[in-house]
């Protein structure tokens, strides 16, 4: 029901022709946001019975199936492969080598060292690196409005995430993962500029495909060493569930970059671990304090000023 009401909204998002196309893409941004936010209590679910690699692996191989599913209903698949020059290809498969295996990675790595507070607000900061790459490579004029919304995001993170009592965590290690933490975001920032390349070639729906079969190519040798773990409840759950949330959330992503970019994109769906913690208190009865209200505020002023910048 959830992934019926997300891909209702995303298609009249799409379909609307009274909103304005670069609206439209921020919206669609929007809902990229949500949807990452939602998912995490239905990975969390799902990864109650299975480790983390294989119900990553899960995941995308729905995903996959669930885009080459899209493209052939759509009539794009042939077109789209014909379009897959050897350039291409590469690209691709930087991009989602870059994302999904060696920028979750790092991700994971600096969770298991530093904690989940802590690794959060470093790794959140990808939206700046995505501002600096789109003016160095891309020649995109930044305004300070766009500037200032992205810090504001970045310090609404911090506030959010920060825990009620400091980490006892020692200094050596702390560092260590939080260079890991802040290599896991300039991963993600740069396959998030690659994609401003590869939606100008193909259509949204090949990008987010192609890019997670390459990903569940590379999980599956990974997995097939560590050993692959599932049974009915993480299929249903992180599968299942956690597949097609993947793909609103990713075609939506990715469709939103297509229409503004990914200087724009990145500050507006950096807001989703923002969006976590109201997901939390409503299903986990989690309390609201005042740094989550005012990192609330900073988040809402900051999209503010990214739209309008």
């Amino acid at each position: 029901m959830i992934a019926d009401s997300l891909y209702s909204v995303l298609s009249a998002l799409q379909t609307a022709a009274v909103l304005d196309p670069e609206l439209k893409g921020e919206l669609l941004a929007v809902l990229a946001a949500f949807c990452w936010a939602a998912g995490g209590p239905i990975y969390r679910k799902g990864l109650d019975t299975t480790d983390p690699w294989s119900g990553n692996l899960m995941r995308l191989a729905l995903a996959s199936l669930g885009f080459l599913a899209l493209m052939v209903t759509q009539g794009t698949l042939s077109e789209s492969l014909a379009r897959v020059s050897t350039s291409i290809a590469v690209w691709l498969i930087l991009s989602a080598f870059t994302a999904l295996v060696l920028g979750d990675c790092l991700l994971l790595r600096s969770l298991k060292d530093i904690g989940v507070a802590r690794t959060i607000p470093i790794s959140s900061t990808y939206p700046l690196f995505v501002v600096a790459w789109s003016a160095l490579f891309y020649g995109k004029e930044t305004s300070l409005l766009m500037v200032l919304g992205t810090v504001f995001i970045v310090v609404a993170i911090k506030l959010i995430s920060e825990p009620k009592q400091k980490l006892s965590v020692d200094a050596s290690l702390y560092t260590k993962g939080a260079v890991i933490a802040l290599s896991a975001a300039i991963c993600w920032s740069i396959s998030i500029v690659m994609l401003d390349y590869l939606t100008k070639v193909l259509p949204s729906e090949a990008v987010a495909g192609f890019r997670f079969i390459v990903s569940s190519v590379i999980l599956s040798a990974i997995v097939s060493r560590s050993g692959f773990f599932w049974d009915k409840n993480s299929l249903m759950w992180i599968g299942i569930a956690g597949g097609l949330v993947l793909i609103v959330s990713n075609y939506a992503f990715v469709e939103a970059i297509r229409m503004v970019g990914s200087a724009t994109v990145a500050p507006i769906t950096s807001v989703y671990p923002v969006i976590s913690v109201f997901v939390a208190a409503i299903f986990l009865r989690e309390k609201l304090t005042p740094k989550v209200l005012a990192g609330t505020f900073l988040s809402f002023s900051g999209v503010m000023l990214v739209i309008l910048g």
